[in-house]
Order: structure tokens, then C-alpha cells, then sequence
């Protein structure tokens, strides 16, 4: 459920951070797949410089991107690490080019429409 009408004017400063049609049209897509996603609610924030996405379920912050020229950089966050399905192995084996951060969190960069909905049919369970 999208959340934060009250910034809806970072919906396009974000979206125009962006520099290649591809990851325009991967933004569009999670944009969407996001504002629909069910148990969470999904609105766009900023900690100092980053422009970022978060996804909450409940008060639980599992992931977030941050859009950048080329890609979005997609977070799965600790909260969701808890979670079995979000496990390491699991992560590794359904998004191969997963990187794992110092903090302990899993990284994976959205450069097309493709990498977004491979990243969505594995939260929603469909793959």
C-alpha cells in the first residue's frame, strides 16, 4: 500500500535521478508492484543525502532501494533476515548476484525491468 501522499512530489525528484530508459522503466515497475504488495506499506524518505524506498510490515523495516544514475540498489533489510524465507542460502540461491553488506545486510542492483521482477515473484513467494 503506498503511504505518503504528503511527498508525493519525491515520487519524480527520485525518478529523475535516474539515467538509462531501463531502470526508468524497472523504477515504474517496483513504483507499482510495491504500491500493491500486500502486508506492507511503502513510501519514498531520505536519511541525510540518500533517497531511498521503504517497505514496512508493521513496524518492521524490511527493505528499501535507492535509486541511483544506472540502478536502484534494493536492501534486504535485519528485520526480514529473521525470517526463513529470507535466509542467506536463500537469498544467494534465488538472487545470485546478491552481495552481502558489513552490516549484515543483502544488497542487489535493479538495472532493468527483468531484475525487479525476478526481485518480486521471490518476496511474493513465486519463485
Amino acid at each position: 500500500m503506498l503511504r505518503g501522499a504528503e511527498n508525493s512530489e519525491l515520487y519524480r525528484e527520485y525518478y529523475e535521478v535516474l539515467c538509462t530508459t531501463e531502470v526508468k522503466q524497472a523504477f515504474l515497475y517496483m513504483i507499482g508492484w510495491a504500491s500493491v504488495l500486500k502486508g506492507y506499506e511503502f513510501f519514498p524518505s531520505s536519511h541525510g543525502h540518500i533517497k531511498d524506498f521503504r517497505f514496512l510490515r508493521g513496524n518492521d523495516w524490511d527493505f528499501s532501494f535507492i535509486p541511483n544514475q544506472k540502478w536502484m540498489l534494493f536492501y534486504f533489510r535485519k528485520p526480514c533476515l529473521r525470517l526463513p524465507k529470507y535466509s542467506r542460502e536463500e537469498i544467494f540461491s534465488r538472487i545470485p548476484r546478491a552481495k552481502e553488506t558489513n552490516a549484515g545486510e543483502f544488497t542487489v542492483r535493479l538495472e532493468s525491468v527483468n531484475d525487479a521482477m525476478v526481485l518480486a515473484r521471490y518476496i511474493e513467494g513465486q519463485m
